[in-house]
């Protein structure tokens, strides 16, 4: 068996997570209702990259490759309501994996990291390879972090906006959707049995399901995965 899983999962709601958790069900069906009305979420904004470096105005999606079955620490981490795609449909709109580097490297054992950087700081006078520099950049992502929680371990997908992708829709004020069909979503995970009921029971979601109906699981089914 490959050690790799053939649905990339988008992780949402952490938010959510905020709210009373007698509010939480209608909160992520409304969530769920949206994504499928509009498209996956994401909103320009800027990530700390290599150590001391941040990327600014990057728009993009992430997607974990992770088996189901190590699905609760990641739902922890980003929110409880997953979206499955399969790699083709990813890898067909521009996303790949990205790029792990450590947090905290040694000088002498930072080759990758520093030729990226250098590329990015030494091409400013040629424009077009100072944004090629970039988009590398957005596919970047430490290993750990300062708190020592370890990133490796998601197999993360990236898919990056940028102008020569016709694959987002731009809503404006740096919010994106990523639009797809009934038929490209191959997972639901739901943060529980209750949630999965109520969306059930939504007259959108449960005819915009008829059709192509999803593998559709909880947190808790994903153990047995």
């Amino acid at each position: 068996m490959g050690i790799h899983s053939k649905i990339l999962v988008h992780w949402t709601g952490k938010d959510i997570e905020n709210y009373p958790e007698d509010k939480r069900s209608q909160l992520y069906v409304e969530r769920l209702k949206n994504d499928l009305q509009e498209g996956l979420y994401t909103k320009t904004t800027e990530e700390a990259v290599i150590r001391g470096w941040k990327i600014k105005n990057i728009t993009r999606l992430c997607f974990t490759e992770i088996r189901l079955s190590q699905a609760q620490t990641h739902a922890e981490r980003y929110g409880k309501l997953g979206l499955g795609f399969t790699r083709d449909f990813i890898m067909n709109r521009g996303g790949r994996p990205v790029i792990y580097i450590p947090f905290d490297a040694m000088a002498d054992s930072r080759l990758l990291e520093d030729c990226i950087r250098n590329v990015h700081e030494k091409s400013k006078d040629n424009e077009e390879i100072h944004t090629a520099s970039k988009w590398i950049m957005t596919h970047v992502k430490r290993m750990w972090n300062e708190k020592n929680e370890d990133y490796y371990e998601e197999m993360e997908w990236r898919l990056v906006h940028s102008l020569n992708n016709k694959h987002f829709k731009n809503i404006g004020n740096g919010v994106h959707r990523l639009e797809f069909e009934p038929s490209d979503i191959k997972a639901i995970i739901f943060p529980d049995e209750d949630t999965k009921q109520l969306s059930l029971k939504d007259e959108y979601i449960r005819k915009y399901l008829s059709e192509h109906m999803p593998i559709m699981a909880t947190l808790d089914d994903c153990h047995n995965f």
